[in-house]
């Protein structure tokens, strides 16, 4: 049984991942502690809660994934979530357990609040990996599962076996998930370029024409920088080994490249001079604007107040400001990176389309002068005509040189023609990306509008929910003071 998981923040993305039903054939609520039946709102009001506490990240979240060869029952699901809850000392806190199956088998998440109301401090997270272990362990006695060796538990770490290298790593995954590109397009892209290179200089100067970096690594292998930043091993990327490749990039000296973090460097920079300066909102026509407030006779503190959306506060405007310049510049990377992509495959097409006719008009004039060769006994009569009529020769020639003349006139036109269809297509291909970026753009807008809304809307709801919090605890205060002033004084010792 294998437990993952520790302290988070983004409540927003949480519920989004738990809610997936693209990724997942199941998706089922089990538990949520909570006045709501929305896991975004309720995460929102638990990750609001630690502001209270001057923490960061409100939430724990954890999956259960047992081994596919045991089917739990809701019983052992329900007893899987006690026992861990135990271990991390999360008991007591508000959970929300939901199931998910994906290919036939089952694992769940919990997601507990970490804030502990009654003394607004938030419950530790130390040694959370260790609890995992205990938890983990415990349930497959109970249960009566194999025992998973465990990575952060030293008993199990001399245990382990030698398991075989998967084909791709969580952090690959998650670089993929960065660069838009899957890791099965990424090395077919590169695969394609590979083997359309006869050495590695090409292969270099190819890679980085689609917007890799050749670096060298620390162990004086190759590596390629993506745009994004991520660093692949080029032999790995490529399926070969390591010697296959130092022999596949031999006349590329490795100590004239860039180092690892030189690269990484080159890309920000690259990256910096490309973005786009910062998208502003957009503006409504000014025929959509509402009166200036001299001539509605209010001041804007009241034109605030009966717009009824409350203020941010400047350190979290001032945070949703930065977050959305960096999001923003996100998505300027993406869309350049997308826009180089589209270029070189359109490149590659027109060069393929090019050579094409290239071939197929060399095989034209190479036909023209293999039909105007005439050999043996043909050849000979038309040697001997031409010796008894000077005049048919020269006819003959003449008509010769227009024909070709003509073939290469005809060729020619071919080729412009050509060149003038792949500049539309080309044309047409990237005014269409733009076009889709410029919605996304516009998206990605709206988006941090309702967002700013929401965090404005939530900032409230954690003020009620602290005055709230303050006035109970002075309730009771109040209480234990009438009731201490109402016992009777203690009568004197005899």
């Amino acid at each position: 049984m294998i437990i993952k998981g520790g302290s988070r923040a983004g409540p927003r993305q949480l519920a989004a991942h738990l809610q997936r039903t693209d990724t997942n054939e199941r998706m089922e609520v089990l538990e949520l502690h909570s006045g709501l039946d929305d896991l975004a709102a309720t995460f929102r009001d638990w990750q609001t809660l630690s502001e209270g506490t001057r923490g960061k990240k409100g939430l724990y979240h954890v999956n259960i994934d047992p081994d596919a060869r045991y089917e739990m029952t809701p019983q052992q699901w329900a007893r899987a979530v006690e026992v861990l809850e135990q271990e991390l000392g999360l008991d007591g806190q508000p959970r929300a357990v939901v199931l998910h199956e994906k290919k036939g088998r089952q694992h769940i998440h919990i997601v507990w609040c970490r804030t502990d109301l009654e003394t607004m401090t938030m419950r530790s997270d130390s040694n959370n990996y260790l609890a995992h272990e205990r938890a983990s362990l415990k349930l497959e006695r109970e249960f009566g599962h194999e025992h998973v060796p465990g990575k952060h538990a030293k008993r199990d770490r001399a245990k382990q076996p030698e398991f075989p290298r998967a084909d791709v790593s969580h952090a690959e995954h998650q670089q993929a998930e960065r660069s838009g590109l899957s890791t099965q397009e990424r090395r077919a892209q590169l695969a394609a370029l590979k083997s359309s290179c006869d050495s590695g200089m090409a292969f270099k100067a190819a890679v980085e024409e689609v917007g890799y970096v050749l670096a060298r690594g620390d162990s004086k292998d190759f590596v390629l920088v993506g745009p994004e930043g991520s660093v692949y091993s080029l032999s790995r990327e490529l399926k070969m080994k390591a010697a296959e490749a130092r022999a596949f990039m031999a006349d590329v000296e490795c100590d004239s490249l860039p180092a690892a973090n030189e690269a990484k460097a080159q890309q920000r920079d690259r990256q910096k001079d490309t973005e786009p300066p910062a998208f502003e909102m957009q503006r409504p026509p000014v025929e959509d604007l509402a009166p200036a407030p001299e001539a509605q006779g209010d001041t804007p503190d009241a034109q605030k107040q009966d717009s009824g959306t409350p203020e941010l506060a400047p350190a979290v405007a001032e945070a949703l400001a930065a977050r959305e310049q960096a999001e923003a510049g996100k998505l300027a990377t993406w869309h350049s990176a997308e826009l180089r992509q589209l270029r070189h495959v359109l490149f590659l097409e027109a060069r393929e389309k090019i050579e094409g006719l290239r071939r197929q008009q060399q095989a034209q004039r190479e036909r023209f002068i293999r039909d105007g060769k005439l050999s043996g006994i043909e050849g000979y009569i038309e040697a001997l005509q031409n010796r008894l009529n000077p005049g048919r020769g020269a006819e003959k020639r003449l008509e010769r040189d227009t024909a070709w003349k003509h073939l290469r006139e005809r060729q020619a036109i071919e080729r412009a023609d050509l060149r003038a269809l792949i500049r539309q297509d080309r044309a047409e291909h990237i005014e269409e990306l733009k076009e889709r970026h410029d919605q996304q753009r516009r998206d990605q807008q709206a988006g941090f509008a309702r967002e700013r809304i929401r965090y404005a809307e939530d900032s409230a709801r954690a003020a009620r929910l602290l005055a709230q919090v303050e006035e109970d605890r002075r309730e009771a205060e109040r209480q234990r003071q009438e009731g201490r002033a109402a016992e009777p004084p203690p009568r004197p010792a005899k």
